[in-house]
């Protein structure tokens, strides 16, 4: 589910390959007041020029995605991002990361149309291979290497249908029976939990009313990089949920900041392949248990796994 601000970065993009690709423009960026890119090679600093820059086209770097940028482009302190003052000239494999992590996607078929002429990327064997050495680019390269990243679509749920041996009384061998599975169809090997659902705490993932993944939960999901292994061909759409307490609006938003914590620790940490996760976040519109115990409403307060092949 996308976020107001992408919503609103969507009638700013000006499209060139997928339907949400960016087009740095000089009018755009006048307009909101924010510096341009400077024509020599040089390089930037992350407060003054590269997040202004990128913030004037809606996009914003959360807390819980700093993680996975250079710890010389920004920290978090207190809940805030903050950005290095200094200009530094990071490797391409390094810029990749930070633009990532601000919601970004790149595509092997925008680095053949658009960047075959720098020394940004390059596809061997349908992958992207990004060089490791300190780069500093000029202005109209910028405006290339930007204008061929895309907003990730974010995909809506959709029923589940995964061809499985049959095994009598537990068709997907998750060890829960057929008559009790919220979740069936689950890929044999994940561990699920007592309804059949590859599901996590909440309350083990994020401190109370936080969205930054807790480093102590970091090896758990570092853990599900087999299970993708396993299965080359899944697709997992990361689904957030909260229980009844508190207002709707801030329930749901919550949730979605939650689910979009997980896919990017899964992209930026883990290494699985963007194009493979989706976050979507349901607030407390989908309870697995009532809400009337705390003990209960713990139990809605959970991040879900929800596979496809």
């Amino acid at each position: 589910m996308l976020k107001k601000t992408l919503f609103a970065l969507l009638v700013l993009l000006v499209t060139s390959i997928p339907a949400l690709s960016i087009e740095l423009s000089p009018e755009v960026a006048q307009r909101e007041g924010t510096p341009l890119f400077e024509k020599p090679s040089t390089a930037y600093s992350s407060a003054y020029q590269f997040n202004a820059i990128l913030e004037a086209y809606g996009l914003k770097l959360e807390p819980e995605a700093v993680s996975g940028v250079p710890s010389t482009y920004a920290k978090v302190a207190d809940g805030q991002v903050i950005f290095n003052e200094n200009s530094v000239a990071y490797s391409p494999a390094q810029y990749h990361t930070i633009f990532t992590a601000y919601g970004l996607e790149l595509k092997p078929e925008a680095v053949k149309e658009k960047l075959s002429g720098l020394s940004y990327a390059k596809v061997q064997d349908d992958t992207i291979v990004f060089p490791d050495v300190s780069t500093a680019y000029g202005g109209d390269e910028w405006n290339t290497i930007i204008s061929a990243y895309s907003l990730p679509v974010v995909a809506e749920a959709a029923p589940v249908e995964i061809p499985v041996v049959s095994t009598p009384g537990d068709s997907d061998g998750d060890g829960v029976t057929d008559d009790k599975d919220a979740c069936p169809g689950t890929p044999r090997g994940i561990a699920v939990d007592e309804r059949g659902c590859w599901a996590m705490s909440s309350a083990l993932l994020f401190d109370f009313d936080k969205a930054v993944i807790k480093e102590d939960f970091y090896p758990v999901l570092d853990e599900t990089k087999k299970i993708f292994d396993d299965y080359p061909t899944m697709k997992v759409q990361i689904d957030g949920h909260a229980d009844s307490t508190g207002p709707d609006v801030y329930n749901q938003k919550l949730s979605e900041r939650r689910a979009k914590a997980v896919m990017m620790y899964l992209i930026n940490s883990v290494g699985i392949d963007a194009g493979r996760l989706s976050a979507v976040g349901y607030g407390e519109a989908k309870p697995a248990y009532p809400n009337d115990t705390e003990e209960l409403r713990s139990l809605n307060r959970r991040v879900e796994f929800t596979p496809s092949m």
